[in-house]
């Protein structure tokens, strides 16, 4: 699996999300993020894990706890992928806004 893929599959999940999203407040204890969900360790443990594997959150012991945070160089790969398609994105509103300018300058 590329780097690509490995953060889009983990991306798939709704939970998988959540967790990224809360991590952007700052570094999160792994059972704050379990309590924070509704859903056991074990559980939350396994979505750790995948976003891990895909390079998107690192782990830091802090005495016996888990800080689970951020790790802005996993996601590269999929920005990457869709920096590719910038350039049909920005035609295209290019071309919406061209549009709406002249659908104004016409109704007038």
């Amino acid at each position: 699996m590329t780097g690509a893929d490995s953060v889009f599959s983990a991306l798939a999940h709704p939970v998988r999300r959540e967790i990224l999203d809360r991590l952007l407040e700052g570094p999160q204890a792994v059972n704050r993020l379990s309590a924070d969900h509704g859903i056991t360790p074990g559980a939350i443990s396994q979505h750790l894990k995948l976003l891990e594997q895909a390079g998107m959150i690192q782990r830091t012991l802090d005495g016996r706890r888990h800080l689970i945070e951020l790790n802005e160089s996993g996601f590269r790969p999929a920005l990457s992928w869709a920096e590719k398609y910038s350039s049909f994105w920005g035609g295209s509103l290019e071309s919406l806004g061209k549009f709406l300018a002249q659908e104004e300058t016409d109704g007038q």
